[in-house]
């Protein structure tokens, strides 16, 4: 498997739920303050984004699989996952080595960005 098919499935991975993979998930707080406008869980939100599939060459220009846009609640959104080191003090050195980076997937109204 390739760096960049490795760094695609750990981020399908996590995105996706599994526990096994490092990371964080941050929601903006004006996505916060649509959620409870609207009185919607975050479950509502996260499911969304796991279930995101709509990856192209425009999206997705490098394969990774760490960006997508989406509409919730009639808003467009956006999720995007960056890659630091454990401790959150650095960018990761490489993504494709799952115990040495930490994911933080940060979703987003289109408008925060």
């Amino acid at each position: 498997m390739s760096q960049t098919q490795t760094i695609c499935s750990l981020n399908d991975r996590f995105r996706q739920g599994d526990m096994n993979i490092q990371g964080k998930i941050l929601i903006t707080s004006g996505l916060n303050h649509l959620l409870s406008e609207q009185d919607r869980e975050a479950s509502d939100l996260l499911k969304k984004v796991q279930d995101y599939s709509d990856f192209d060459e425009d999206s997705d220009p490098y394969g990774e699989h760490d960006f997508g846009a989406f509409l919730f609640l009639g808003e467009k959104c956006f999720w995007k996952i960056d890659y630091y080191s454990p401790d959150l003090k650095w960018g990761a050195e490489d993504p494709s080595d799952a115990k040495n980076t930490m994911r933080v997937l940060t979703i987003m109204l289109a408008q925060e960005y």
